[in-house]
C-alpha cells in the first residue's frame, strides 16, 4: 500500500472503503486485496499514535499482566488486609466515611485514602450487606458471608495505581533520559518483587508509594522537560503527593519533598522553583497556588479529626495516636514491631531480595551517581542525582527509625528502579568492556541473592507480612502433623526447582551474552529472567502460599457446615485480624480458659478457630466431656474445629 493509502486509512473522515468494480471475466477477485487493506488498518492507526501514548500502553498492558491475572481469587493476607477491609466495611455498615471504626472502637492508626477506595469497591459487590444472597459465599447453603468479589474489589484499585506510577515513571524517565531508559525503569518496577507482590496487597503502602511516585515524576517533568506544559504538571505532582499523604502520612510529601530540597540545597538551582508553582501571581500578587491546592485535598479528613474527641481501643485520640504514637515514637522510640532495633545494614538483605534480579544492575546503577556533573549537569543527570537522594534519603531514614519492618524501604524501590534504567542504557550506548567492573559486582550480587532466595524462599511473603515467625509450609503437612487427614492443599510441589531452572537460566543467559560481547542480549537475558520471575512468582507462587496465611477457606468451610446461622463461631486465644472480617464481626472472641469451657458446656454444636499450636489448649480448656472434630486443616497456621457441649448428639469423625 503507497503512503497516500496510509493517510486515507487513518483519515479521520473517511468512514468506509469504496467497492472496487466488479472484475471482468477472466480477472482474478479483488478479495485478497479488500482484506489485506482491512489487516492493515489497525496497524496504520497504531501508527498514527503519539509515540508516547504508544509506548504509555504497552507499559501498562505490561504491568497489568504482571499484576492483575488471579488478582482475587486468594483470600486476604492475615493481618492488614482483613484489617483494613473491616474498618472500610464498618464505614458503610455506620454511615460514617470520616471516623475509621473496627470492631467496637475507633481506628486511628492509618489515615482514611485506603479505606475509602476500599469502601466503594465494597459498595459495588455488597460485602456491607448483612443478608448477602444465598450461594454468594462458595458453597453457602444459607444467606451468610462475604461476596466472592470482595478479594478482587478491594485489590484491584492497588493494582490500578501501580500501574499508574509504572506509566508515569516511563514518561519521566522516557522524556528527560531516553525512550529506551524510560521502557528499562518501567519494566523493572514492574517486575522487582517489592513492587508486584505490594501491587497484590490491599494494604496503605502500595498506594503510598505509587501515589509519591507519581508526584515525584510529574515534579520532575515540570522541572526538566523543556517542553512539558509545566503547569499542567506541576498541580499534577501536588494532587498526588496529597493523597499519597492521605494514604500513608506524613511520608507521603515528605520524602519526595526532602529529595527535591535537597536537590535545590546541592544544585543551588532555586530560580528553578518557580516551575513547580510554588507560588503564582494572580493579578499581580503572589499566591501559594501548589501548596494551596496540595493542602485543600489532604488537610480537611486530618484536621477534622485532630478535632475529633473520640477515642479508639487504647483510649488515644486522634491526635495522640497517628502523630505521636504512630509517628514520633516509631522513629524514636520503637513501637509494634515484631523486629525492633537493627542495625543500619538491616535493609540491605531486603532489598537484595525485593529487587531480584535487577540486583545484577544494581552496582553500576549506584555508580552512575558517581557520574553526575553538578556544574554541566544534562537532564540525565538531574533525573540521576534526584532518584540517588530519594533512595539515599529513605534508606538513612528507614535505617535510623527504631521501629523495623522489611517493607520499611518500600519506598526507595522506584528511585532505585530509575537508577538502574540510567545504568541499562548507558551500558547499551558505551559496551560490556567500560563497565567491567560493574558488571562482575552486579553478577556477584545475583549468584548471592538467588542463592539465598533458593535456600529461604520464605524471604518473598517476608517482604510484606507482618510476623515473620509465622510458618511457611515448606514441608508437606503430613510431616507436620503426621496422622492426620490432610485437606486439600498441599505445598512444596516445586518452588526450589523452579526457583533453580529461572535462576540458573538467567545467569547462564546473561554470562553468555558477556562471554560473546552482545550488550543487547545481556540486558534481554536480565528482562526475561526478570519478567519469568514476576510471572512466576505472582501467578504461582503468591496463590499457593495465601491459603495459609488466610482464614477465608476456614469460613467457606464453616458456613458450608454448619447447620444453620445459630450455630456461633469462636476465635480463641488469637487476634489476627481475618477472623472479624470474614465473621462479619461477628466471631465471639475468647481469651481466657475459663470462658472457653463455659462456651463448650452450652447445648448445640459451636465451631472454634485455634492456631494448631494452641490445639491441645483448647482440648485440655473444654474439658473431657467436650467433643471436638478438626473440620478443616488446610492451613499450615490453623484449625477450624467442631465443638459439641456435653449432652449434645455426637459429632461424626
Amino acid at each position: 500500500m503507497g503512503r497516500g493509502d496510509d493517510r486515507l486509512l487513518i483519515s479521520p473522515a473517511v468512514t468506509s472503503f469504496p467497492e472496487p468494480a466488479p472484475p471482468a471475466a477472466g480477472q482474478p477477485s479483488p478479495a485478497p486485496a479488500r482484506l489485506a487493506r482491512w489487516r492493515a488498518l489497525p496497524r496504520a492507526r497504531w501508527r498514527a499514535l503519539p509515540e508516547e501514548g504508544r509506548g504509555v500502553f504497552l507499559v501498562v498492558s505490561f504491568a497489568s499482566l504482571v499484576f492483575l491475572p488471579w488478582l482475587g481469587t486468594v483470600g486476604f493476607w492475615d493481618p492488614w488486609e482483613p484489617h483494613y477491609a473491616e474498618v472500610a466495611r464498618q464505614m458503610l455498615v455506620r454511615g460514617d466515611y470520616v471516623h475509621p471504626y473496627w470492631e467496637s472502637a475507633y481506628f486511628f492508626s492509618k489515615p482514611v485514602l485506603l479505606m475509602w477506595m476500599t469502601a466503594v469497591a465494597m459498595l459495588l459487590v455488597g460485602v456491607h450487606d448483612h443478608a448477602l444472597p444465598a450461594g454468594s459465599f462458595p458453597g453457602t447453603p444459607t444467606p451468610s458471608g462475604v461476596s466472592v468479589y470482595a478479594e478482587w474489589a478491594l485489590r484491584l484499585p492497588i493494582a490500578l495505581l501501580a500501574i499508574v506510577a509504572c506509566a508515569l515513571v516511563f514518561v519521566a524517565v522516557k522524556r528527560l533520559v531516553s525512550r529506551r531508559a524510560g521502557y528499562v525503569a518501567a519494566a523493572a518496577l514492574a517486575t522487582m518483587p517489592f513492587y508486584f507482590l505490594m501491587a497484590r496487597q490491599a494494604i496503605t503502602d502500595m498506594p503510598f508509594v505509587a501515589l509519591m511516585t507519581s508526584g515525584a515524576m510529574c515534579f520532575a517533568i515540570a522541572l526538566w522537560d523543556e517542553r512539558a506544559h509545566r503547569s499542567a504538571w506541576a498541580y499534577a505532582g501536588y494532587a498526588f503527593l496529597a493523597f499519597a499523604t492521605l494514604a500513608k502520612g506524613l511520608l507521603g510529601f515528605g520524602l519526595a519533598g526532602a529529595a527535591f530540597l535537597s536537590w535545590f540545597l546541592i544544585t543551588g538551582e532555586w530560580r528553578l522553583l518557580g516551575r513547580l508553582r510554588f507560588v503564582e501571581r494572580v493579578r499581580g500578587l503572589p499566591v501559594p497556588a501548589g501548596p494551596a491546592l496540595f493542602l485543600a485535598i489532604a488537610a480537611p479528613w486530618y484536621l477534622v479529626m485532630s478535632l475529633f474527641r473520640g477515642v479508639d481501643d487504647e483510649s488515644k485520640t486522634f491526635a495522640y495516636r497517628f502523630f505521636v504514637h504512630d509517628h514520633a515514637k516509631r522513629l524514636a522510640e520503637g513501637v509494634h514491631t515484631t523486629t525492633p532495633g537493627g542495625t543500619f545494614d538491616y535493609f540491605i538483605r531486603e532489598l537484595g531480595f525485593g529487587l531480584f534480579p535487577w540486583v545484577a544492575a544494581l552496582p553500576g546503577a549506584l555508580g552512575e551517581l558517581a557520574r553526575v556533573r553538578l556544574r554541566d549537569r544534562t537532564r540525565r543527570d538531574d533525573v540521576v542525582l534526584f532518584a540517588g537522594l530519594w533512595a539515599v534519603i529513605t534508606y538513612v531514614l528507614m535505617s535510623t527509625s527504631a521501629t523495623k519492618f522489611h517493607h520499611y524501604i518500600f519506598p526507595a524501590v522506584p528511585a532505585l528502579a530509575v537508577l538502574c534504567a540510567a545504568f541499562v542504557d548507558r551500558l547499551l550506548e558505551e559496551g560490556l568492556e567500560a563497565h567491567v567492573g560493574a558488571l562482575l559486582l552486579g553478577l556477584a550480587a545475583y549468584v548471592a541473592v538467588a542463592h539465598s532466595l533458593w535456600l529461604t524462599p520464605k524471604a518473598l511473603p517476608d517482604l510484606y507480612v507482618y510476623n515473620y515467625a509465622r510458618p511457611y509450609p515448606e514441608k508437606d503437612l503430613a510431616e507436620l502433623h503426621p496422622g492426620h487427614r490432610l485437606g486439600p492443599f498441599r505445598l512444596s510441589l516445586g518452588t526450589r526447582p523452579v526457583f533453580s531452572m529461572l535462576f540458573a537460566c538467567g545467569g547462564v543467559a546473561m554470562v553468555a551474552a558477556w562471554l560473546w560481547r552482545a550488550r543487547r542480549a545481556m540486558v534481554a537475558a536480565l528482562l526475561g529472567a526478570a519478567t519469568a520471575f514476576a510471572l512466576y512468582v505472582s501467578w504461582v507462587h503468591w496463590r499457593e502460599l495465601a491459603p495459609h496465611w488466610s482464614q477465608r477457606d476456614l469460613f467457606s468451610t464453616y458456613l458450608s457446615e454448619r447447620g444453620s446461622a445459630d450455630e456461633p463461631i469462636v476465635a480463641y486465644y488469637m487476634n489476627w485480624r481475618g477472623e472479624t472480617f470474614y465473621s462479619r464481626n461477628l466471631v465471639r472472641q475468647v481469651q481466657d480458659t475459663g470462658r472457653m469451657k463455659e462456651v463448650a458446656e452450652r447445648p448445640g454444636r459451636k465451631w472454634v478457630i485455634v492456631e494448631r499450636t494452641r490445639y491441645e489448649a483448647l482440648r485440655q480448656a473444654v474439658g473431657p466431656g467436650a467433643k471436638l472434630r478438626i473440620a478443616d486443616r488446610s492451613t499450615n497456621k490453623f484449625f477450624l474445629v467442631a465443638l459439641e457441649g456435653r449432652g449434645s448428639p455426637s459429632v461424626p469423625p
